[in-house]
């Protein structure tokens, strides 16, 4: 009877152990599938990523919680993103790579990746944790699930992305 007590305690702190190794090792990645490539590759378009300050003006989509900026704030910084894979966590984590300045992100709910900071070339931070973006005017919720190359997944045809904006600090709680 000793011996499976001890045997009980000793799987319930082994499979315990187990669990916690698993969630701390899983931590920043994204778990299940997302629509990134295998093999990304160049596409030979670009589409324009600017990061804008929040506007004077808000507005409130029929299925939001809270109103976001307009996307015609003041304009910090812009960039020509090459398409890079089928996303544009692929395109800007890619173009991004070796440059001065730098956009990350961090895996959210381990399901999609969310713009998480921006550092430009002359050291100003901007922290995207409540940054609203937009894909070509159409809120766009994760970076690794926003198509560049469109509904038709043909690179070069009228549907890719053109204009991706971040508007820092945008949704106004």
């Amino acid at each position: 009877m000793k011996y499976i007590r001890t045997f009980r305690k000793i799987s319930v702190i082994l499979l315990a152990s187990m669990t916690i190794t698993f969630i701390a090792g899983c931590n920043c990645e994204i778990w299940f599938g997302d629509d990134t490539s295998d093999s990304p590759i160049y596409h030979g378009t670009t589409f324009t990523m600017q990061l804008r300050m929040p506007s004077e003006e808000s507005v409130r989509e029929e299925n939001d919680k809270f109103s976001h900026s307009e996307l015609d704030g003041d304009l910090i910084c812009e960039w020509e993103i090459p398409a890079y894979g089928n996303t544009v966590y692929e395109s800007v984590k890619k173009y991004f790579e070796d440059r001065a300045d730098s956009v990350r992100f961090r895996a959210d709910q381990h399901t999609f990746y969310m713009f998480s900071k921006c550092v430009l070339e002359n050291g100003d931070e901007y922290d995207l944790e409540t940054a609203y973006v937009a894909a070509d005017g159409v809120y766009s919720k994760c970076a690794n699930r926003q198509s560049v190359l469109g509904a038709d997944g043909i690179a070069g045809t009228d549907d890719d992305l053109k204009v991706l904006v971040i508007v820092y600090k945008g949704w106004l709680y």
